[in-house]
């Protein structure tokens, strides 16, 4: 029996289950890295699911996340002002992201080790959906994950050059926020998995009752869907891999809070790592993801 790990998108809130990670490792006495067998991560979660697929610990990814936030989510300065000349608006350059993955992930695709999955959206392909894998062997590692990465209104698309095409990519969060039915897809396609693995799946933005939307309008609309929907990890996928897999087979980790935070909000860091606390002591779920995470290693 195998393990499989996937982190949904949630900008910054990426902490909580990082923290929830270190504190796993260190009642697990080995790390997440080395017990998973395959990973999928989309926005956030590609570079949690990219740095356990090279081996990097919790702590090492936690720790990247603290230093570096700040700089990453550092506003450009009039984002609106820029928008009316250019009818470009985002709130974040993505300049010193890039540059963080570049020097962490600096391998083409094909290099992993492990399976990997990455949601984007190909937003001038012949279809909007794109994963990236081992099989995109000329894709820089940083490019896919980046490109999972560039939320929109926060970052910019992405664009490269193939084969005198100019491709451009935004966000995986668009249509597979949540990647555990991306993840599964994948593993079909590998014999030795072939139904005999558990995922473990970890809800970034957490569960919140839905809000529902202020107006019925277009903008309100919009707004409901980005927020409710697209930006939002649902249970479909979780429905789905439980029906295909077994209940006993996929363990999601989602703490309940009353209203969800910004992605791009790091005043509650250290608040949602404490809810990440108290979701891991409450009803023994630390000690019951412990045990589902040993059931793959003895098996």
């Amino acid at each position: 029996m195998k393990l499989a790990i996937s982190i949904s998108g949630g900008g910054a809130l990426g902490i909580g289950p990082l923290h929830f990670m270190r504190r796993l490792e260190d009642e697990l006495g080995f790390h997440l890295a080395d017990a998973g067998s395959a990973f999928a991560g989309t926005s956030t979660g590609s570079i949690v699911a990219a740095g356990l697929c090279t081996g990097m610990t919790a702590t090492q990814l936690y720790d990247l996340y603290r230093n570096n936030l700040p700089s990453i989510f550092t506003r450009i300065r009039f984002p609106r002002i820029v928008s009316l000349f250019s009818l470009d608006f985002h709130l974040y350059k993505n300049s010193n992201l890039k540059h963080l993955l570049q020097q962490n992930f600096a391998e083409t695709m094909d290099k992993f080790k492990k399976p990997i999955y990455i949601p984007s959206t190909f937003m001038n392909g012949q279809r909007v959906e794109k994963v990236w894998d081992r099989g995109d062997n000329t894709t820089d590692q940083w490019f896919a994950i980046l490109s999972s990465c560039s939320a929109p209104t926060y970052f910019d698309p992405i664009s490269r050059d193939k084969d005198g095409v100019t491709e451009t990519y935004c966000d995986g969060g668009l249509w597979a926020n949540d990647p555990i039915m991306v993840l599964e897809s994948g593993l079909k396609t590998i014999p030795e998995f072939n139904g005999d693995y558990k995922i473990l799946s970890f809800n970034t933005g957490m569960r919140h009752p839905n809000e529902g939307f202020e107006h019925n309008s277009i903008v309100g609309w919009g707004k409901y869907i980005i927020n409710e929907w697209v930006a939002r990890t649902g249970s479909a996928g979780l429905y789905e891999a439980q029906a295909n897999l077994g209940l006993e087979n996929v363990q999601r980790l989602a703490p309940m809070i009353e209203k969800p935070f910004a992605m791009d909000d790091l005043s509650i860091l250290d608040e949602v790592c404490d809810i990440w606390d108290k979701y891991y002591e409450s009803d023994s779920i630390g000690e019951k993801t412990c045990e589902f995470i040993k059931t793959t290693i003895n098996a």
